[in-house]
């Protein structure tokens, strides 16, 4: 079960209140998760190029948002290789 903290980062970030709710997903359905979420990865890895290029500096959040991706990554990526592998979740 997912804690939902990195989703009640990103909505703080953005104004928003969210309220956990229980979603089933599949194997694949978190590997898709996963292959988004190394996306967004690559993108930031972009944007530190391009900062450093045009030698601007990162936003102040820039280390908090990369690292709660990190996080989550981590998070999904246990449940796809742990126990139980081929079974739905309920992912909080």
């Amino acid at each position: 079960m997912i804690d939902g903290s990195a989703s009640k980062m990103a909505a703080s970030m953005m104004g928003m209140t969210v309220t956990p709710k229980l979603v089933p997903l599949e194997d694949n359905e978190i590997k898709m998760l996963l292959v988004a979420i190394r996306q967004v990865q690559h993108t930031f890895a972009i944007a530190e190029a391009q900062s450093a290029a045009a030698g601007e500096p990162l936003a102040a959040d820039y280390e908090n948002v990369q690292e709660a991706y990190i996080r989550l990554h981590d998070k999904l990526s246990a449940l796809v290789g742990g126990a139980g592998a081929g079974k739905p979740r309920i992912v909080k």
